[in-house]
């Protein structure tokens, strides 16, 4: 899987800050994956310019004030990305699945 399609997986239907989708996904994940802050940052900056996420004010209920936080949704065309790439890897499992039963 791909840093963006776990970027674009923990921000969810969430407006969510780059410390806040880090923490979602080693959440999620229970550890197993930690996208470091210059994968994020790199990664986000790419999915703004292809409008696979936007950056939106930030929440009303937000945790910090700090004027420097930013604060992203997924987009139309990121949610679409996410759900083929998704169901594309739940057709790999489905394929899958007869050859790990016969591995046992």
């Amino acid at each position: 899987m791909t840093p963006a399609l776990y970027i674009l997986l923990g921000l969810g239907n969430h407006t969510r800050h780059g410390y806040a989708i880090m923490g979602e996904i080693r959440e999620a994940t229970g550890g197993r994956v930690q996208i470091l802050p210059g994968t994020l940052y790199a990664t986000i900056k790419t999915m703004l310019a292809d409008r696979l996420i936007q950056e939106v004010a930030a929440p009303k209920d937000a945790d910090s004030t700090d004027s420097r936080r930013r604060y992203y949704r997924v987009t139309t065309a990121g949610r679409a990305l996410a759900a083929a790439q998704t169901e594309h890897m739940a057709a790999l499992v489905r394929l899958g699945r007869p050859f790990l039963k016969g591995a046992r």
